[in-house]
């Protein structure tokens, strides 16, 4: 492991806040600088422009073809670094970037002072057909009754869009209820079943998951947790899932807080570029998995 490689890991949580936070900044600061006559940088997380580089949301490129049913090369091409950070990376912007998730985590919060019961729900990963039956049925919805949905749903650019609306002209939109409306189903009913489940965003920057893609690879000789019904990279998942399982996507989004919180013990959890290996020792895992239930 490099400096470089040693220190992230080292500093996973802390860095992960700095970026969240500094996302916050800058959209403030844009519609501000904006309202000033500097334009050098305009836009939400819709689509942001950046000098001549432009950047824009990649469900909203697939939401055009499918709404015209044609495919823009210029569209693409604004859509690409999204993509091609999801390529490598997967979806650390919904982790790492989108403010919706640091309200949500925020939300998770309260939801654990307020609701402890739902605190110690099972760690069990759904299965990937349901994430993909979610977001199938909101492409069918664009594309067969020419509704712009992913537009209408995509938090990111809501909040971002809002946030600008407020700030350059003084005013908030009715949208801004939906954000609230999801911030308290998750609190009272269903903890983190947007980004884990509906957000179009993220399922469209999963698409480009392959085997190299960063992942969390799980190491069963250097767990010291053996005879723990609670482990600490489980408590701590955002989005209560059991990294220790090769099927923890497509709903991980790479925030690093089970790695951060093995490391501090016995390291068997650990991010990696290289292909997962296709079996790991789930007699292990099931053996936690039922001492858990």
């Amino acid at each position: 492991m490099t400096a470089f490689e040693k220190f992230i890991y080292e500093h996973l949580h802390t860095l992960r806040r700095i970026v969240q936070f500094g996302t916050i900044v800058f959209v403030v600061l844009v519609p501000i600088f904006n309202k000033w006559g500097y334009n050098q940088v305009i836009g939400t997380f819709y689509s942001i422009s950046i000098g001549h580089l432009e950047i824009v949301d990649p469900a909203l490129v697939v939401q055009s073809i499918l709404l015209t049913r044609e495919i823009h090369f210029p569209l693409l091409l604004a859509g690409f670094i999204p993509l091609l950070l999801a390529l490598f990376l997967g979806k650390v912007f919904c982790s790492w970037v989108c403010p919706f998730n640091l309200l949500a985590e925020w939300g998770d919060r309260i939801r654990k002072r307020i609701r402890p019961s739902l605190a110690k729900e099972d760690h069990l990963n759904p299965r990937a057909h349901h994430y993909w039956l979610i977001y199938g049925s909101i492409l069918s919805v664009v594309a067969i009754f020419g509704l712009p949905l992913i537009t209408l749903i995509s938090l990111p650019g809501l909040i971002t869009g809002q946030i600008a609306d407020l700030l350059f002209f003084g005013t908030l939109g009715f949208e801004i209820l939906f954000v609230f409306l999801i911030l308290i189903l998750e609190v009272f009913f269903a903890p983190r079943f947007w980004c884990k489940y509906a957000c179009p965003v993220g399922a469209t920057l999963a698409l480009l998951r392959t085997k190299k893609t960063l992942k969390i690879k799980f190491e069963p000789g250097k767990c010291i947790y053996a005879q723990t019904k609670r482990l600490p990279c489980q408590v701590v998942c955002p989005l209560q899932l059991n990294p220790m399982r090769i099927d923890i996507y497509p709903y991980c989004y790479n925030c690093g807080e089970c790695v951060d919180a093995c490391r501090k013990e016995g390291q068997a959890l650990n991010f990696t570029l290289q292909p997962l290996e296709r079996f790991i020792p789930m007699d292990f895992v099931e053996g936690k998995k039922r001492m858990i239930d």
